[in-house]
């Protein structure tokens, strides 16, 4: 059974039974993290099918162009999960879990489309890098704002 406070109802969240105090749209932002990670160990394979492909024996990340571009695509994004982890996280918690799940999902599909872009030609990754980086600042500014916010009204 679905209950909900005032403040919950605004922010669009309902707790569910399951987990006592936990809000029901936590599910689709924990979703998104996990596909965010999913996405993470493809290109992770990606990159492992590359070395085969392009011969670099590890621990060589260098050699060829080709399985560089694999490799920057999968280094880049693990340097952007650490930001995008505990800003979506944070954002839910302190501002909109709705918010973040969106929001969190447009980074994914960004994630998504940096890839292709790079792969293909890295002069091409610039839109797919700026959808994450709009993203992670909407997020960050958006959970900085919710603990600000917070903090006063304690």
């Amino acid at each position: 059974m679905a209950r909900a406070d005032k403040g919950s109802q605004r922010r669009g969240i309902m707790h569910s039974g399951s987990f006592p105090g936990e809000p029901r749209i936590m599910n689709w932002v924990h979703a998104i993290v996990v596909l965010a990670l999913i996405e993470y160990l493809i290109f992770c394979i990606l990159v492992g099918r590359a070395r085969a492909k392009y011969a670099i024996a590890a621990p060589a990340v260098s050699g060829n162009e080709m399985f560089e571009r694999y490799f920057r695509v999968q280094q880049n994004t693990l340097e952007q999960l650490i930001v995008f982890i505990p800003a979506i996280l944070l954002f839910a918690r302190y501002s909109s879990a709705l918010w973040a799940a969106i929001i969190g999902a447009v980074f994914v599909l960004g994630r998504i489309i940096y890839a292709a872009g790079y792969i293909s030609a890295p002069q091409r990754r610039g839109p797919g890098a700026g959808i994450s980086f709009i993203c992670e600042v909407l997020l960050i500014l958006g959970a900085l704002f919710g603990i600000v916010r917070s903090l006063l009204a304690a």
